[in-house]
């Protein structure tokens, strides 16, 4: 895992273990397109690490697994006969924990390689094994290693008002090995953005959870990039999720300048905003909607009025004429007897 130094901002380049264990520093070129750098200072790049990568694909389970045994240098996954979560198969290389899970006559096969198993692969060897299996991410971690911040910092940046970010739940937890401190939720939603910034482990660790199309659509963007360019990427995601600011330096917060700390940790990176596509409405939608939403100021102005009923009739009459073309089609989709 990179790190980029507080004090002489020099950045670790991660490395990639060859043929007889030797050094092999990726080099960026072989990686593919560029992406653009999010880094507005032309100063060193904050190296972004894989650190947990779950997927699906629709090849053989003994394919899948010859692959991952493959990518992780000869490694054996022992065939297990239990599975997980709703596999029934599944083989697993014990040291690394990394698993192929399966079941008999389902065409989906699923891989899972946790910090263990990413760690030995390093950044280069994780994208390259995704990219050859075609995995359909369901779960993707990126970290940073920093001596820059601290899980203190974070928790008092976000209590002082100072976190610029649409996540509301929030937790810390600290114990003898060390503090963690959590921004966003967990669970498999596709909405799910989670950041933990813990020292449990020597150095400062900052992790971005992604899942479903949270996951999907990082990679669709930055796949295919240089390294430099893909932590860059994935730096200014990070952003995206969360920026710390100076919130008393100006009311928009747009001219807020960031802390310190995060500043050089960021290194004047970017937003790279992925906006999840919208669902499409349905009538059950529609309906839940205005019973949560619509429901109790309706039930109001009905109290309100002198005659309730020709109100609401007038009211439901005014909306049939006004009614869009989308929720016309909605509804004849529908072919519900009693509507007009």
């Amino acid at each position: 895992m990179g790190r980029k130094g507080k004090r002489d901002g020099a950045a670790h380049v991660p490395t990639e273990r060859g043929e007889g264990g030797a050094a092999h520093v990726p080099n960026a070129g072989e990686v593919g397109p560029q992406f653009p750098p999010s880094t507005n200072r032309g100063g060193t790049v904050t190296w972004a690490g894989v650190h947990w990568v779950t997927g699906t694909c629709r090849r053989p389970a003994a394919e899948v697994v010859d692959t991952v045994s493959r990518h992780l240098f000869g490694l054996h996954l022992e065939p297990l006969e239990r599975g997980l979560w709703t596999y029934t198969r599944s083989a697993l290389e014990r040291s690394t924990k990394a698993r192929v899970l399966w079941s008999p006559g389902r065409e989906e096969v699923a891989v899972n390689l946790p910090g263990e198993a990413c760690e030995m692969l390093g950044t280069a060897g994780v994208l390259a094994l995704v990219r050859e299996l075609g995995l359909k991410l369901t779960r993707f971690d990126v970290a940073w290693d920093t001596d820059i911040l601290t899980p203190a910092m974070a928790r008092a940046a976000h209590v002082s008002g100072d976190a610029v970010t649409f996540a509301r739940a929030w937790d810390w937890r600290e114990n003898s090995e060390g503090s963690t401190f959590y921004l966003g939720k967990r669970g498999s939603d596709n909405d799910v953005r989670l950041l933990r910034v813990y020292d449990r482990r020597g150095p400062t660790r900052v992790e971005l959870e992604l899942h479903g199309k949270r996951a999907q659509m990082l990679w669709a963007v930055l796949d295919g990039a240089a390294l430099e360019d893909w932590s860059a990427g994935c730096l200014a995601y990070l952003v995206d999720f969360v920026d710390f600011r100076d919130r008393a330096a100006d009311p928009n917060v747009g001219r807020c300048p960031r802390l310190e700390w995060w500043e050089d940790f960021t290194n004047g990176a970017g937003r790279l905003a992925l906006p999840l596509p919208r669902k499409a409405p349905t009538l059950e939608s529609t309906q839940t909607w205005v019973e949560g939403q619509v429901a109790p100021a309706l039930a109001l102005v009905a109290d309100y009025v002198p005659d309730a009923t020709s109100w609401l009739k007038s009211l439901l009459e005014d909306g049939r004429h006004r009614r869009k073309e989308h929720q016309s089609a909605m509804l004849a989709a529908a072919r519900l007897p009693g509507f007009i």
